[in-house]
């Protein structure tokens, strides 16, 4: 039945776009035959196709890959009308032209001066040679020794243990998610930043537009503000020539009380992310706990996100308690705002320094050339690549978007593991089990260009524990195997390649 059904859907959206394209072109004929003088009408439709000429070279002069823009000169040149409508609603540029104006701490990269300058002897160190990289890309400052990371997996453990660290606080409260509902568990988290704030507490709060708008109860709101609490509502979405911002979102999930503690990862604000969605059940997810120095460069990524929303500088003390923990960690950040492709660009080395192993756990699976490259050159050196994805997915189209990418994955001698009858939204990156990646970053090009995303990187004792609960999601999952995946339908065939030639714009 589900099967018939996204059938039926599929088919539905190709006839919109053949009956929109249709009627086009009927349209212009008639009016054409109808108004052969108008030289209004000619003006008209002489103005959409220099737009869509212009936009095309546009395209045409980016500074990148050909599969990064073929597909839109291919949609706009043969359909110019439904073309510049969804090349403004989907693929304009992050406009940053006007930062040194209206951001100049951004612009300038002003934030990084908050990162702590530290010591560390990369020389020495196991994968000193990633983390020099890290920070000379990125100028996040290393941490060595002094950053404990704690992992929490899914949201009965997360959960109480943030309510649990909220309420001792003292000082402030920094949050942030992509996803914000005042459902149960929200309405839990929310009620204590309310009584925090009622007594004294400064707690900011950030969510955004797209992701939690359409969640979010107005009135409880309203009494959040009234309590205190100080919200930042991340580039509100509207769909306008003016709004080039429409489709990047703060994808970020980041909190710090006081400057002693920070967690980050891949858990929203949400009952689902708590193991109560009517249609997934149990909902597994990965969260990290940080104590020490590393919760300043935490604590340095919403400050600059408070600043981008309101213009405003939080001067708060950040907490220099070492946390005497063995291991190097570090935060990394990347979005359009002159951060793109930062954490990409760090799990490309960590995927070419790869020596033995390389485990990865993903919600969404949109390989751009480099990334096949990479696990194409590290099985070839001997490195074993195992990757978990969910087994029932949030988005149909998104997981046949997932499994195009298998067969080619397969025959190089990777092996798939689909969670059993269950959504997997952890992303978790371990290479060699000595050094690994966990925050809010999916591996598909939205994540790695287009959001606004946040990861940590460590190879301290925590890597231990996401080696266990990798081996563990293994037992629960499924094995796919080529010779079992080549007898899949010629429909399920047909809808894989249908939708991972669209896969990039995902």
């Amino acid at each position: 039945m589900k099967r018939l059904f996204l059938l039926i859907a599929l088919l539905v959206v190709l006839l919109f776009i053949y009956t929109f394209t249709l009627a086009q072109y009927i349209s212009l004929s008639f009016l054409f035959d109808l108004l052969p003088n108008n030289v209004v009408f000619y003006f008209v439709i002489g103005f959409l196709w220099l737009l869509a000429l212009m936009i095309a070279i546009r395209i045409l002069l980016k500074q990148t890959y050909a599969y990064k823009k073929s597909h839109w000169i291919l949609i706009i040149l043969l359909n110019p009308i439904l073309g510049i409508i969804l090349y403004y609603v989907f693929a304009r540029d992050f406009v940053t032209r006007k930062f040194h104006k209206t951001r100049p701490l951004i612009a300038e990269k002003a934030f990084l001066g908050l990162e702590e300058s530290t010591n560390v002897d990369y020389d020495t160190r196991a994968h000193g040679d990633i983390f020099r990289f890290i920070n000379e890309t990125t100028g996040r400052s290393i941490y060595q020794d002094d950053t404990f990371v704690e992992i929490l997996d899914n949201g009965d453990v997360f959960f109480p243990r943030l309510i649990e660290e909220l309420e001792k606080a003292n000082n402030y409260i920094f949050m942030e998610f992509y996803i914000i509902k005042t459902d149960n568990i929200g309405k839990q988290v929310l009620d204590v930043l309310k009584e925090k704030a009622a007594n004294g507490v400064d707690v900011y709060i950030i969510y955004d537009h797209f992701g939690s708008n359409r969640h979010l109860d107005r009135q409880y709101m309203s009494e959040l503000k009234h309590a205190g609490v100080k919200i930042g509502i991340f580039d509100p979405q509207t769909i306008s020539i003016f709004n080039s911002n429409l489709n990047f979102r703060n994808h970020r999930k980041a909190i710090v009380v006081d400057g002693l503690v920070g967690f980050v990862g891949g858990m929203n604000l949400a009952d689902e992310y708590n193991h109560q969605s009517p249609k997934f059940g149990f909902w597994r997810d990965t969260h990290v706990l940080i104590q020490g120095n590393g919760v300043t460069s935490i604590q340095n990524v919403f400050v600059k996100d408070w600043y981008y929303i309101t213009n405003q500088v939080l001067d708060k003390p950040m907490d220099k308690t070492d946390a005497n923990d063995p291991g190097l960690f570090s935060v990394i950040e990347s979005g359009p705002d002159f951060e793109d492709g930062l954490i990409r660009d760090v799990y490309l080395k960590m995927f070419f320094k790869a020596k033995k192993s390389i485990r990865i756990v993903t919600p969404y699976l949109i390989i751009e050339p480099e990334l096949m490259a990479a696990i194409h050159i590290a099985m070839r050196s001997g490195v074993k690549i195992q990757l978990l994805v969910p087994g029932l997915s949030d988005y149909a189209m998104v997981g046949f978007a997932t499994r195009s990418y298998y067969e080619q994955l397969l025959r190089m001698g990777v092996e798939i593991y689909e969670y059993r009858n269950h959504f997997v939204h952890s992303k978790i990156l371990i290479v060699d089990d000595e050094i690994a990646s966990v925050g809010s970053v999916n591996f598909d090009p939205r994540s790695f260009h287009l959001n606004f995303e946040v990861t940590t990187i460590f190879t301290n004792k925590a890597v231990k524990t996401l080696i266990e609960s990798f081996a563990h999601d293994l037992e629960v999952s499924n094995q796919i195997v080529l010779s079992e995946w080549n007898k899949r339908s010629i429909f399920k065939r047909f809808l894989q390649g249908l939708l991972n030639l669209f896969s990039p714009i995902f």
